[in-house]
């Protein structure tokens, strides 16, 4: 048996010990999804650390010259605190996809980690990198 095989034959043994109820189909069409968000969440965090970074140089290059009017500043300081909001969230977003990725890799993808019972198709169509069920989320 060659490593790929191998592979499989691992995969398939997790997706009946942790009851995957996605077919392999279905896994592909996820994985490929989650790649997409994946892509688009490192080029949102690589805009938004520029944008964090020009409102840093705006902000110093104000701070330096002589009207300091508490508008401006005020402003800087709420356009800073909202991109590096934004940049956090993100952040976070970026490691439930690769997560979710990995729980692909290792057949637990779409079971809920609280309940362990199977997360609805529709709602890792809406969010792929869901990690619980609508059922647990309502929960806690």
């Amino acid at each position: 048996m060659n490593q790929t095989e191998q592979k499989l034959t691992i995969m398939a043994e997790q997706k009946e010990n942790y009851g995957t109820h996605l077919s392999d189909e279905e896994l592909e069409h996820f994985k490929q999804k989650l790649k997409e968000e994946k892509e688009e969440s490192e080029k949102e965090i690589e805009r938004l650390k520029s944008n964090a970074e020009s409102i840093e140089s705006n902000s110093d290059d104000r701070q330096s010259g002589q009207d300091h009017h508490p508008g401006d500043v005020a402003s800087d300081a709420q356009m800073k605190k909202t991109s590096f909001t934004l940049l956090e969230k993100q952040r976070e977003k970026l490691k439930k996809i690769e997560a979710a990725l990995e729980r692909i890799e290792s057949g637990t993808y779409g079971v809920c980690l609280i309940t362990g019972k199977p997360i609805e198709k529709e709602r890792l169509e809406a969010i792929p990198y869901a990690m619980h069920s609508v059922e647990a989320k309502s929960e806690s």
